[in-house]
């Protein structure tokens, strides 16, 4: 009777703790699909949050053509610390920020050059935050870029990150980074990375960069700005150090083994005088990179070799030449090799390895690397590359010759 009794009384606070004690029901959530981060004169922080109105997608505005509403609000809180700044966001709004869904971090120019460790402890420190974000870098506020709509998608967070998706996928320009990544460099031997950079590009002026927070920019077959990735910002210790543009970028992309599909345009072997370019679409690239020690430095042996099919051309050879097929390559191999060796030389003017080559170093070398290790800023301007690319056309498309060629 007395085991009888208590498995009565196990059973009955069983069915009384039923439920979910701590739930939270949606409609008190704003959630979140981008976050701004920006470091004012003051030295403290503001963080905007972009919060998504699921009425406005419902209804299928926030985007037609005639919306009334917009599908996100933004919402930015000036604190000490960045968990200052969200759990103030509370006295502004009846509803709680919720970020586990947040799809990027834009990073305004002043908050990347004073430094990224705050920000990357919150995201790993914080259990509802995910580490797995993509960050993007803004040359001015992030707070006011973040209020920028992305035509023609809803949602501009979810738009960006896309973007970058799609971007580190088949142009390989600027690679993706992840919260996790940046913290990943920050403890690595390099110290350094590449964050992309966003802007708004197109007819700037007041009018608008004001119509691009409006609906009524849905309303233009044209708008007159829009969002786009533009460069690299590079990181060292967590701080801004400077910017590479497009080709230099490409060329830190190759170094860093981080292309997977991108476009070659080399100019054709003809008449002085004339420009004359054909174009190459990637479909691999296979980049070895081995580090070898001489009696005085550090050089990098970079072994490329690139395959990929011809996607059009102004040359008016015949392709269907082996000659002609060898010349292209041979054309594209020196594309590839002054596409690195501008990245490579931007890199070194800056002092800041966001290659990593720090980190093979130390593997290759771990008993020298106690010595380097001290010295490696000066020891990474000194160094040199040993770069040799093979390029093989395996596709030269349909047509043999370009239309309206003479020969």
């Amino acid at each position: 009777m007395a085991r009888l009794g208590r498995y009565m009384m196990i059973m009955a606070l069983l069915f009384s703790m039923t439920g979910c004690w701590n739930r939270v029901e949606l409609n008190e959530l704003w959630v979140t699909a981008a976050t701004g981060v920006d470091m004012m004169d003051d030295g403290q922080w503001l963080v905007s949050y972009q919060v998504i109105l699921p009425s406005a997608i419902t209804s299928g505005t926030g985007g037609s053509g005639g919306a009334s509403q917009p599908a996100f609000h933004v919402y930015s809180v000036k604190a000490k610390t960045y968990n200052e700044a969200l759990s103030y966001s509370n006295l502004e709004t009846s509803r709680r920020i919720y970020v586990a869904h947040n799809r990027v971090i834009y990073i305004g120019k002043k908050a990347a050059e004073f430094g990224m460790d705050r920000v990357i402890d919150f995201y790993l420190r914080n259990t509802e935050s995910r580490e797995m974000v993509s960050m993007v870098l803004t040359d001015g506020l992030a707070s006011s870029l973040i209020k920028k709509l992305s035509v023609p998608e809803k949602i501009q967070g979810a738009a960006m990150s896309d973007l970058i998706d799609n971007e580190s996928d088949y142009l390989s320009l600027f690679p993706k980074v992840r919260v996790y990544d940046f913290a990943l460099s920050m403890n690595s031997d390099s110290k350094s990375i590449g964050v992309p950079v966003a802007e708004l590009i197109g007819e700037r002026s007041h009018k608008n960069e004001k119509e691009a927070e409006s609906l009524d920019v849905f309303k233009k077959t044209s708008p007159p700005m829009k969002l786009a990735l533009t460069k690299l910002g590079v990181f060292q210790n967590g701080k801004l150090k400077g910017f590479l543009n497009k080709e230099e970028s490409l060329g830190v992309s190759y170094l860093s083994q981080k292309v997977k599909r991108a476009e070659i345009s080399f100019p054709c072997r003809q008449q002085p005088g004339k420009k004359e370019y054909t174009s190459l679409r990637i479909d691999s690239a296979d980049v070895k990179l081995t580090p070898r020690k001489t009696s005085s430095h550090y050089t990098m042996q970079v072994r490329v070799n690139i395959k990929g099919g011809l996607i059009d051309t102004t040359c008016t050879k015949d392709v269907s030449k082996t000659k002609t097929i060898h010349e292209m390559e041979e054309e594209i191999a020196k594309e590839v090799t002054k596409t690195i060796d501008d990245g490579w030389a931007k890199l070194q003017e800056l002092g800041v390895d966001a290659t990593g080559f720090a980190d093979r170093i130390h593997r290759k070398f771990p008993r020298q690397w106690k010595t380097v290790k001290r010295n490696w800023n000066q020891e990474f301007k000194k160094m040199e590359l040993d770069i040799r690319v093979k390029a093989k056309i395996l596709r030269p498309g349909l047509l043999q010759k370009h239309i309206g060629s003479e020969t």
